[in-house]
């Protein structure tokens, strides 16, 4: 009895030792917040733009007016675009495009979402002088986009900016994409 008495309490004892060490991992320290983005080398697109965006593949070119401002939190540039409806797709879209900055990965991070279940995620090192180039992580837009290829915005002026870009379909055809904004 004595020996169930003495290995009762070396259990006994084993465990309170491991839940006071399991205490101890427990972390009280606030989790520290991500830095906020610098916007400055973007802040010339805050403000109303109107668009056009041109597909090698339609007889005319899409036309929208987005509107660009810092969100409140200070960690988004969030851009909110009204497409027109064409004749070759007859429906006015809407779309969301938030960009932020990832201190850890060291790159700029690109989501788009749309109101005709397109989405797009993409990221881009920064400016090379007037060019930022964004590469596609995931994207869906359209049942015969196989993939994409990297768009080139580029700042012409302080009221102007340009883009190019190109998708390869499905059955193989590579289209090019290219488009221009201008402040209103």
């Amino acid at each position: 009895m004595k020996r169930f008495l003495v290995s009762a309490f070396a259990a006994t004892l084993a465990a309170s030792l491991a839940a006071a060490a399991v205490a101890q991992q427990v972390e009280t320290t606030p989790i520290p917040m991500s830095p906020k983005p610098d916007f400055s080398s973007m802040q010339f697109m805050v403000g109303t733009w109107n668009c056009t965006a041109k597909s090698a593949r339609r007889p005319t070119p899409t036309l929208s007016t987005a509107v660009t401002s810092l969100d409140s939190s200070g960690y988004w540039l969030v851009t909110k675009t009204k497409s027109k409806a064409t004749s070759w797709f007859p429906h006015a879209t809407n779309s969301v495009d938030s960009v932020t900055y990832d201190a850890q990965a060291k790159h700029w991070v690109d989501v788009e979402t749309d109101d005709a279940g397109g989405y797009d995620v993409s990221t881009a090192s920064g400016w090379d002088g007037s060019n930022m180039v964004w590469h596609d992580v995931t994207l869906s837009y359209g049942a015969d986009i196989a993939s994409s290829n990297a768009t080139t915005f580029t700042k012409a002026s302080d009221t102007k900016t340009t883009f190019a870009s190109s998708f390869k379909t499905k059955k193989g055809r590579t289209v090019g994409v290219t488009g221009s904004c201008t402040k209103a």
